[in-house]
């Protein structure tokens, strides 16, 4: 049995993930013409002579360039880098060995299972999804690249919590065209979940490149690598409900346009979307869209409003919340907060439910089905609410700072329609912001402050009393 992500894993885990590396993935290939030959009709031995030249030289120069001669295909006895890690990575893949790891995780454990590539295992969503499949004794292998867009400790710490139940986590670049080869030559998925992707609104401000690599390229070579794949897998697919950018029709539903991107984050979901299609319409591709609000849970990102907000509260700094100048909704900023858990399960009946590729030697055969489907909670909350119940549960009165929004990519209101996800999934969330923040903050004391954590738990609930309690952050 898999452990349970909701529970903390005490101070072990978080130890055990303080050396993590930070790697970097730039590939550059250069290709090299021929010099152009001159021809001279009274002149064959200068022409003979400058052609000999012209290909000892380009033979040199494809010889001694580092970036230009392929790499050789790593074999059962030569271990080899990812393309995409830096030299001071410690991250490898190929080998005797590393082909038994792939195997054994991706072996499925019971009676007509799923053998399900997961990306971004080491993410919040994919940590979650690979152990509730593992779970269940579907085969499942995770990849993920452990960048450092944050704390990159708590993604090991996530993959030392799915090693522990038999699920290896392949540190490796989703853009790794060869890595990607590889692993569906090892191990025949029947699906790929794949959640790998430049996540954050406001980060593309600062690396706006990062998400054109990640969510763009990154989709197309897993698309690539899925369509040559024999046999092909089924896609579940991480978009997102920033898609629905500009959209002023609400609750938000797959039928809206969504040609209004507010953030580049947004524009290359959409643009993920795009190209999804049209590896579906070519290929045969069976593909199928999750456009997920607001995710929110135990073992979360710190990027989010959430996560920092109980940092801060705790550590007595201001936190901002940020007020809409106005509009047809609300001036405070809402969102459809939804838990892990929910969000798990609409994964999961997407996989359960997703028809077959119909392509073979990368043609396509037949129609294969192509579904978006939102995964929201249906229940919008202001984020002064959100604050409200971390100071209730926190014990703690949070220092407030309210500002008008900027215009960073954010927009100021999320409501999912799930109708379609009801209807063709059966998925039913049932988490309220109260019960799952309730979860988030008794992992995260555990996780970060154990020691405040057991005088909580010694205090007791003290009647919903708001004390003044800072920590160290």
């Amino acid at each position: 049995m898999a452990p349970q992500l909701t529970s903390a894993p005490g101070s072990a885990a978080a130890a055990g993930a303080a050396a993590a590396v930070k790697p970097q993935f730039h590939h550059y290939h250069h290709h090299h013409r021929l010099p152009p030959r001159h021809h001279h009709p009274s002149l064959p031995s200068k022409l003979a002579f400058w052609s000999v030249c012209s290909l000892a030289l380009l033979l040199a120069f494809i010889l001694l360039s580092p970036s230009s001669a392929p790499a050789p295909r790593s074999t059962s006895e030569s271990p080899r880098r990812s393309l995409h890690t830096s030299a001071s990575s410690t991250a490898s893949w190929g080998g005797a060995a590393w082909e038994k790891k792939v195997r054994a995780s991706a072996r499925v454990r019971r009676a007509r299972g799923l053998s399900v590539l997961v990306t971004g295992a080491a993410g919040f969503v994919g940590c979650h999804a690979a152990a509730a499949l593992r779970r269940r004794g579907d085969g499942v292998l995770g990849l993920d690249n452990f960048n450092d867009y944050y704390d990159p400790a708590l993604k090991r710490g996530r993959a030392a919590l799915l090693a522990r139940s038999g699920v290896y986590v392949v540190d490796g670049d989703i853009a790794d065209a060869e890595l990607l080869a590889k692993l569906f030559d090892v191990a025949p998925f029947t699906h790929v979940l794949h959640l790998a992707a430049q996540a954050g609104v406001r980060h593309a401000l600062v690396d706006p490149m990062s998400y054109v690599r990640a969510n763009v390229a990154g989709l197309v070579a897993l698309l690539e690598a899925a369509r040559a794949a024999n046999p092909q897998p089924a896609i579940v697919w991480a978009s997102s409900s920033s898609v629905y950018g500009l959209n002023s029709h609400v609750p938000f539903s797959e039928h809206d346009r969504t040609d209004r991107p507010a953030s580049l984050y947004a524009a290359t979901k959409k643009a993920g979307e795009e190209i999804a299609h049209v590896y579906n319409h070519i290929y045969g591709l069976s593909l199928t869209a999750l456009r997920f609000f607001t995710v929110y849970g135990p073992w979360g990102r710190p990027d989010m409003a959430y996560f920092f907000f109980t940092r801060d509260i705790l550590a007595g700094r201001p936190i901002t919340v940020y007020e809409s100048a106005g509009g047809t909704h609300q001036t405070t900023i809402s969102r459809d907060f939804t838990y892990i858990d929910d969000i798990v399960k609409g994964c999961v009946a997407a996989l359960d439910t997703a028809g077959r590729s119909t392509g073979s030697g990368g043609k396509k055969r037949g129609q294969a089905p192509f579904r978006t489907y939102n995964l929201g909670n249906t229940s919008p909350v202001p984020v002064t609410q959100l604050v409200d119940l971390l100071e209730k549960l926190l014990k703690v009165k949070a220092v407030r700072k309210v500002v008008k929004m900027p215009r960073n990519g954010d927009v100021p209101y999320t409501h999912a329609n799930v109708s379609l996800a009801q209807r063709e999934l059966g998925y039913q969330p049932s988490t309220d912001l109260q019960t799952g923040l309730k979860k988030f903050v008794r992992w995260y004391l555990e996780y970060y402050h154990p020691e405040l954590a057991e005088k909580q738990k010694q205090r007791g609930s003290n009647n919903g009393k708001v004390h003044v309690v800072t920590t160290a952050a």
